[in-house]
């Protein structure tokens, strides 16, 4: 797979990502959406840049001739793990920010990893629970963001 390959399929899933997330977002108050809707509106518009600019003979990563390396490409991977985040994007409403954040990030972690021990799965799940508590300490209390509780907890 090239290079420009790689960054139309990268850009691709995020736009798809950040349409599934523009989609799904449902905001308790009217100024409660103001930062997350800039933040996807800037993400949209940077990836169709990319998107653009990888169509241009430009591009930002060239491949040489001599510098061509054959590279194993894990196609598999990146399907299961775009599959993942939008699995996590799409089910955010109903388990939750915490539930659903902190089961991503383990799987994905533990997937994508060399070694597939219980040693290195304990070791996703304690990032990804210091992970996802630093993100909900940073969100809903210093910023006042509130993240979905999620309605299976109603």
């Amino acid at each position: 797979m090239t290079v420009k390959t790689r960054d139309r399929l990268g850009a691709s899933l995020l736009l798809l990502f950040v349409i599934v997330l523009w989609a799904q977002r449902d905001y308790l108050t009217p100024f409660g959406g103001i930062f997350p809707d800039r933040v996807m509106i800037i993400m949209a518009f940077l990836l169709v840049l990319d998107l653009i600019l990888s169509f241009t003979p430009y591009a930002s990563l060239k491949e040489k001739e001599e510098d061509k390396k054959e590279e194993e490409t894990h196609f598999i991977k990146m399907v299961i793990v775009a599959v993942l985040l939008l699995l996590w994007a799409g089910l955010l409403r109903y388990f939750g920010f915490i539930l659903s954040s902190i089961s991503a990030f383990s799987i994905i972690s533990w997937f994508l990893s060399e070694r597939r021990d219980l040693r290195h799965l304990l070791t996703s799940v304690f990032v990804a629970v210091v992970l996802t508590y630093s993100l909900v300490y940073i969100f809903e209390h210093l910023l006042a963001v509130p993240l979905p509780k999620g309605t299976i907890y109603e």
